[in-house]
């Protein structure tokens, strides 16, 4: 038997290792939790811990979410994908059953938790940056490859949080040193987030930092000072929002364009194809016009490994590729402009580059960039398919038929994806079979397996333990909660362990602070 010192070590010991774990991919997510529950279960006092926890609302919200999928199982038809899915949330169970029914961090284990928590962030950082900037043998065509631990969004989503805690301790910290320390790996991560094209995190974090500016400047700040930050922060979202609504037409043909002049005849006398119909653009110039294959052919496969009729390392055809590039330069798409064409461009195309301007050091424009041409394509009614943001207009249209369908309780915890098969078939969808997924949306994915009863389920398991505890809340409960929230648009978040684990140890950890707090004063 060991004492309850050492249990307590242990304890702490399992709850710093999947702060940290977490960023490391499943095995360094789950054996901290393994260890958690066997001390838990080696600790015994199970009278004690069920008084602590059978008078506790808070925790019995919390596991409302698991036993929601419990109950879902009654009706659903595939069973194995069911339990699949029960298994992957089993921490929305586990975790409030331990901590619950545990003594709270001190305020120094909470600040050490943490420490190790952004440790962890920077050292992930780090390591998948080395992998983006090619120091490891690992070859990145798409940056959101080089997020080796998770996915792209998520690990954004980490990061997003980590900057605003560790510019949170960095303003309440003594140590001059801590606190440089802090700021550093907060401008490092920011910098990280942008070369790796992190979209979603970097929207949460403008979004969140400017909701959390304007109220601490309400509270804290004299009221000159605070109606300046707000009309600052308001005049710099009018202008960013008007400038991302004009850039929505970069795609557009640019008027008295030289380059968009059709021609006859190549140089060696061969006929142009042209191609009026398309009418998108690069950089102004039109992409499907001044063409010659032959003379494309043969130019390219003398310079490149690579077939001019196969795809580019990004798996898109190559001589779209090459002729949006060459648009992008106000080249001829014909033998000319093939030698006109610098050994960088040639690897570039290659790549998956369709604009010389823009390539997989271009950071956060190239992500926006790509999700305009995605959006445009999208408006005249081509195939979604592999496109990030308008494959989810597809999700999310297939699944509000599927709740049309089902509205009350739903299809049931195990039945999503085979509803999705079924109504993609049924609505005759353009994406491709592999392409054919689920909601891409945690309110939706709710919905589809719940119904609106599960969906009031979930929005009162998210919001009631925020209201009743608003008071005694940690401040970074705050940004997590709104991140959380703004992550489940597009994300169904749950749905995978780094998600699963990253919201429901931040949510619990959170509200059993905050609901002790509650019980002191109340004895």
């Amino acid at each position: 038997m060991l004492s309850a010192v050492w249990h307590r070590y242990i304890f702490l010991f399992g709850l710093i290792g999947l702060a940290a774990g977490m960023m490391f991919g499943t095995v360094p997510t789950s054996i901290p939790q393994i260890i958690l529950a066997a001390n838990w279960l080696l600790e015994k006092d199970f009278s004690y811990k069920w008084q602590q926890l059978k008078t506790n609302k808070i925790f019995w919200i919390l596991i409302s979410l698991f036993l929601l999928h419990v109950i879902g199982m009654s009706y659903t038809d595939n069973m194995q994908r069911g339990l699949d899915d029960l298994r992957n949330k089993i921490p929305l169970l586990v975790l409030p059953l331990i901590l619950f029914s545990t003594k709270p961090l001190s305020q120094k284990e909470f600040k050490m938790l943490f420490s190790f928590f952004f440790l962890a962030v920077f050292i992930s950082s780090l390591y998948c940056y080395a992998v983006f900037a090619g120091y490891t043998k690992k070859t990145i065509i798409d940056v959101r490859n080089a997020s080796v631990f998770m996915s792209h969004i998520r690990f954004s989503l980490f990061i997003a949080f980590a900057n605003i805690g560790l510019i949170y301790f960095a303003i309440r910290e003594q140590n001059k040193i801590v606190r440089l320390l802090s700021i550093l790996i907060t401008i490092w991560l920011l910098f990280f987030m942008y070369k790796l094209e992190m979209a979603t995190g970097f929207l949460c974090l403008l979004f969140v930092g400017g909701i959390l500016i304007t109220v601490y400047s309400l509270k804290k700040l004299p009221k000159k000072v605070s109606f300046g930050i707000i009309v600052l922060l308001i005049t710099s979202s009018v202008f960013v929002t008007t400038q991302a609504i004009k850039s929505l037409n970069m795609f557009h043909e640019t008027s008295n364009n030289s380059a968009n002049v059709m021609l006859e005849k190549t140089k060696n006398g061969r006929w142009y194809l042209q191609d009026t119909i398309f009418g998108l653009a690069e950089n102004g110039n039109l992409i499907t016009i001044n063409i010659n294959d032959d003379e494309l052919q043969k130019e390219w496969n003398q310079r490149s490994a690579i077939n001019f009729n196969t795809n580019d390392k990004k798996g898109n055809n190559l001589r779209y590729t090459l002729l949006r590039y060459m648009a992008s330069k106000g080249l001829t798409k014909d033998s000319v402009g093939i030698h006109s064409l610098t050994n960088e461009d040639i690897i570039s195309i290659e790549n998956g580059n369709t604009n010389y301007q823009y390539n997989i050091n271009s950071g956060l424009m190239a992500r926006w960039r790509e999700l305009i041409w995605e959006f445009t394509k999208y408006q005249r009614g081509e195939n979604p398919s592999g496109h990030t943001l308008t494959m989810r207009f597809e999700f999310w249209k297939t699944g509000c038929y599927i709740v049309a369908q089902h509205p009350l309780m739903g299809v049931g915890t195990g039945d999503i994806q085979d509803a999705y098969n079924a109504m993609y078939e049924s609505m005759h969808s353009k994406l491709d079979l592999v392409w054919r997924l689920r909601c891409h949306n945690q309110y939706l994915a709710i919905t589809v397996a719940f119904g609106f009863i599960g969906l009031f389920v979930f929005l009162f398991y998210l919001f009631y333990p925020a209201i009743v505890l608003r008071k005694k809340l940690h401040y970074l409960y705050w940004p997590f909660f709104l991140i959380a929230l703004l992550s489940f648009i597009t994300e169904d978040t749950l749905e995978t362990q780094s998600g699963v684990s990253f919201f429901i140890f931040f949510q619990t950890l959170f509200l059993w602070l905050a609901s002790f707090k509650i019980k002191t004063v109340n004895e």
